[in-house]
């Protein structure tokens, strides 16, 4: 088995939505037999406010709440060196996707909009649940459950055409 295939899952202060996503994804990646072995998951910020710090316990609560019981990763800070080791960035904004192209220096991976998996207009953002109670996390967890199927088949999509790359010239 070759290296995994590298997500990240990108927000503010990487206690809310980020780490929502990354537990989800993982979830999902988990339950998957094709996924399980090839996909690596991670979050972090574009800020640095919460490194090290757990996600926030309503974003805990909300994903327990939805029977997803996996940790999460402690907050981490999206820099150019993390950025530039993923293979696909999930953003939950413009302002999140704006920020990582410009600290990526060498290495260009895929960043995509989370809802722009699933909506049918682009550039939608995914609001910040940090100011709301459990009802905005829980809507905020649904809206990133919206996205599972299109991102599911977008991760088989690349795994299939990585493994035909490697196939081809037998390199990352």
């Amino acid at each position: 088995m070759g290296p995994k295939f590298r997500v990240a899952t990108i927000c503010t202060g990487n206690i809310c939505r980020s780490p929502m996503a990354e537990v989800l994804l993982r979830h999902l990646v988990a339950e998957d037999p094709s996924l399980s072995e090839r996909v690596s998951v991670t979050s972090a910020g574009t800020a640095r406010w919460h490194v090290g710090d757990p996600m926030d316990p309503r974003a805990r609560r909300a994903l327990d709440r939805a029977g997803y019981h996996l940790p999460g990763a402690l907050g981490m800070y999206a820099d150019s060196d993390f950025l530039e080791r993923q293979d696909l960035i999930l953003v939950m904004t413009r302002e999140h996707r704006d920020d990582v192209h410009r600290r990526l220096r060498r290495r260009a991976p895929e960043v995509i909009l989370w809802r722009d998996l699933f909506e049918a207009t682009p550039g939608l953002d995914l609001a910040d649940p940090y100011y709301g109670d459990d009802l905005e996390f829980d809507e905020c967890l649904a809206t990133l459950r919206s996205g599972a199927p299109a991102l599911l088949a977008l991760l088989h999509q690349r795994l299939d055409d990585r493994g035909a790359f490697l196939q081809n010239d037998g390199q990352r």
